[in-house]
């Protein structure tokens, strides 16, 4: 299957998809580059995949937010089939309110209502090397956790969540998460990976990029980090 996948960079976004690593070679990438907004439908129909990485929302300032003909326009392209790989890290979405146009606009689509702006720090039976990287061996049922025993999130925030989305991933009953004043505490287990069903799409949402991360330890090299980004390709393009 041949299949197209849109990076929009437009937002203030950190991270962008993994071009090269990917054992699928069917497939291309494709940019919205920062200079190109606002997103409207003709930019997303001929794609099969948006993929939105780690905006670093500022307090000041448009460009980094999503604009009402922004949202419908992903709204249609996701409830007409359309795929959305959404992720998110430590620093969520800076506390900037729906109202102003933060990645909390797309809750009816990810489900995600809130992403807390602070990092996760594990248990020490659940870390790898540092307790940023959040060692994960447990997970739900899903096509795509098939072939996944372990994974490595470093960086990760967790959600607050509606009601119509499904958990794929949750931290330990031990995971604290360090808030952006510094103050620390123990959170239990919590949201780091959802994915839920928008009309006759899916999207995806990770409290992580870093995982996306190419020659890093502790990116796709790590775990079966690669094996799962790949199954959540072929899942947003219904090859799962």
């Amino acid at each position: 299957m041949s299949y197209k996948i849109l990076v929009d960079l437009s937002h203030g976004e950190k991270i962008e998809f993994p071009e090269d690593s990917l054992s699928e070679d069917d497939y291309s990438i494709d940019y919205i580059d920062k200079n190109e907004a606002p997103i409207d439908f003709d930019k997303l129909e001929d794609a099969d995949i948006l993929f939105i990485g780690n905006i670093q929302h500022k307090k000041d300032g448009k460009k980094d937010k999503f604009a009402p003909e922004e949202l419908a326009a992903i709204k249609k392209f996701v409830g007409e089939g359309g795929g959305l790989f959404l992720t998110s890290g430590s620093g969520g979405d800076n506390d900037i309110s729906m109202k102003q146009g933060s990645i909390r606009v797309l809750y009816k689509i990810t489900g995600v209502r809130r992403f807390w702006k602070g990092t996760i720090f594990e248990s020490g039976t659940n870390f790898l090397v540092n307790r940023e990287n959040v060692l994960v061996t447990e997970f739900f049922s899903h096509p795509i956790m098939d072939g996944v025993s372990e994974l490595v999130f470093p960086n990760c925030t967790f959600f607050t969540l509606t009601e119509d989305v499904d958990d794929l991933i949750n931290t330990s009953e031990k995971a604290e998460f360090m808030y952006s004043n510094e103050e620390r505490g123990t959170i239990g287990p919590v949201p780091i990976c959802v994915v839920s069903r928008f009309y006759d799409g899916r999207a995806i949402t990770l409290g992580s990029s870093d995982i996306l991360l190419e020659d890093n330890d502790f990116g796709l090299d790590a775990g079966d980090n690669l094996r799962f980004v790949e199954n959540i390709v072929k899942w947003l393009t219904f090859e799962e």
